[in-house]
């Protein structure tokens, strides 16, 4: 049967995203950080704090500022974001918490935090004191946060992670905030190509089927509706 055209665009957004929101396993092991990249939901930091009380990391890293991701925050996203977190952990030590609030996007997230390690904390420097880390990103910005973070710190282990929210839910999130998603996961997927082109990012060649649905997506001039 052939499919409606929302139909259409539910299907081949709906495959972009799960490519994009890829995670990995948990590992058996604490690493030695979680990384919080900032973004408006803030459910993301809640879900770090769930994993360091969880015994998966040692520590907590929030980086970013105010950027494109923001949104209604009205704050640097590593603010916002801290005190999300000690509002569901008040438990948590404060001084397990380290905060990179200047970055406004995701290439000085990662220079900013490198910095402000090797400045302010030398025996967390990335690479060398932390050497493994899960990754917390919004889903459709993980595989880009990892492919960078990647290329600018190889000599990392990281474990890429979200708490697992559906392309349903995501769709709804940012619908409230008035913003197009089908619209951010072809942008998504154009960033991973031009980046990469551009040495920011790890290369990593689309699969076949996320060509097509890129492609299609790409002729949409409705935005999806939740």
């Amino acid at each position: 049967m052939k499919r409606t055209g929302a139909q259409a665009i539910h299907a081949n957004a709906l495959r972009v995203f799960d490519y994009l929101a890829a995670r990995d396993a948990l590992p058996a092991a604490a690493c030695d950080a979680v990384i919080g990249f900032g973004v408006f939901d803030l459910k993301l930091p809640r879900f770090c704090g769930e994993l360091y009380v969880a015994g998966h990391a040692r520590r907590i890293i929030f980086t970013g500022g105010v950027g494109a991701g923001s949104a209604d925050l009205g704050q640097p996203e590593a603010d916002a974001w801290c005190a999300a977190l000690l509002k569901a952990y008040p438990q948590i030590p404060r001084d397990h918490i380290i905060l990179e609030n200047r970055s406004t996007n995701t290439g000085e997230n990662v220079r900013f935090t490198t910095e402000l390690l090797a400045r302010q904390h030398p025996a967390l420097t990335l690479g060398h004191g932390i050497k493994t880390v899960l990754v917390v990103a919004a889903p459709s910005r993980l595989r880009r946060v990892r492919l960078t973070l990647q290329q600018l710190q190889p000599r990392l282990h990281i474990l890429g992670q979200h708490p697992g929210s559906s392309f349903a839910e995501e769709l709804a999130l940012y619908a409230s905030k008035g913003l197009d998603f089908v619209a951010h996961l072809t942008g998504e997927l154009d960033r991973i190509v031009d980046y990469a082109a551009r040495g920011w990012i790890l290369p990593e060649p689309l699969p076949l089927p996320i060509v097509a649905a890129h492609h299609h997506l790409k002729q949409v001039r409705l935005p999806l509706q939740p």
